[in-house]
């Protein structure tokens, strides 16, 4: 279970996040669930959110139909944060050296995102995308340390996702799953342009990555790779609710543990910024550690659980509220339930 720690710090010059169309309510989503499947399916969708409590998200999708395109889609909402994100850094993106992405729901499986990505934004650099879920900001942030450590150049991290395309309003489709899927997820993306470490700006330290997966079956997964395709189904997201349960809270405290192992202890952060998997998260890890709830960030109440783009979009979230003051600490306690991977820094803002 060892945990690898990146070698150099990254300096935030830039952080933004988009999310598409108007919030929907739980009123909405399981009134458009209840005319498609009828009234049974929906109260079991609305139990489902109850206990996962979740109470909006913003979704890319057309409720009115029982599948959908993604509108708008991963590539223009990439396209909008990135473009901002470049705003907020004051930089063009022929000064990016690296364009990196991450997302499990891709506008195609290749070209990936990144591809797409740098044609709507005319970058003419190096591209990479990571084809992870909700750590994939962590993994990101492995490369970009070494990349801006080396190249002493900025680099750009973009985590989008689309994923409730993967549904459809169809009973011979829809199981418990499937309805974990349909009210716990939302759509969103955000970006960050990092460079190497400058004492003058905002920084992010002590980046980790680990994992508990070996010999685990996922507790979160999206067919239609090659070992589905025969299968002539329409791909979808399948939920070992049970499994995350039993191995989702280690997953934080490895996570804290690994703060710990650099001398942290939690006086030293003014929030705890937990992944987003559901809308009890700030109780649930305030009791964990014995803080205050108001110290959590909860933004899945109303955002749902937006996979790899969850971390970056409620840092970007936080960033912009202006509850934070110069020399404020967040620690950032990532956990992805696929193959137990956990991962964070330190966030130190000026």
């Amino acid at each position: 279970m060892a945990v690898k720690f990146a070698q150099h710090d990254l300096s935030l010059l830039g952080i933004s996040h988009q999310l598409p169309n108007a919030n929907i309510n739980n009123e909405a989503l399981l009134n458009a669930l209840s005319q498609k499947c009828g009234r049974l399916t929906a109260r079991k969708a609305k139990t489902i959110a109850k206990r996962l409590g979740i109470e909006g998200r913003h979704l890319v999708r057309d409720l009115s139909t029982p599948t959908s395109s993604t509108s708008p889609s991963s590539i223009e909402l990439s396209q909008q944060v990135l473009t901002q994100t470049l705003v907020n850094a004051n930089l063009d993106i022929e000064a990016l050296d690296y364009l990196l992405s991450h997302t499990c729901t891709p506008h195609t499986q290749v070209p990936p995102n990144a591809a797409w990505l740098a044609d709507a934004m005319a970058f003419h650099g190096p591209y990479l995308e990571l084809r992870q879920a909700c750590t994939g900001f962590a993994n990101g942030l492995q490369i970009a340390s070494a990349f801006c450590a080396v190249n002493q150049q900025p680099v750009s991290i973009v985590g989008v996702e689309t994923g409730s395309v993967y549904f459809d309003m169809d009973n011979d489709f829809i199981d418990t799953e499937q309805l974990v899927n349909y009210v716990q997820m939302g759509d969103g993306a955000a970006a960050v342009v990092l460079g190497p470490q400058d004492e003058q700006a905002a920084k992010i330290s002590d980046i980790y990555l680990g994992q508990i997966g070996h010999q685990k079956p996922p507790g979160f997964y999206l067919d239609g790779g090659a070992n589905d395709v025969g299968t002539k189904q329409m791909a979808r997201f399948h939920h070992n609710t049970q499994a995350v349960r039993e191995q989702g809270s280690q997953l934080f405290e490895l996570g804290w543990q690994a703060l710990q192992s650099r001398g942290y202890q939690l006086d030293d952060f003014t929030y705890i910024l937990p992944h987003q998997a559901n809308g009890h998260i700030d109780v649930l890890m305030a009791k964990a550690l014995g803080i205050s709830p108001e110290r959590v960030i909860n933004d899945a109440k109303h955002l749902g659980n937006l996979g790899s783009a969850a971390i970056w979009v409620s840092l970007s979230r936080l960033i912009h509220s202006g509850r934070l003051k110069a020399g404020d600490k967040v620690a950032v306690l990532g956990a992805e339930a696929t193959k137990y991977l956990y991962g964070g820094f330190v966030y130190h803002h000026v």
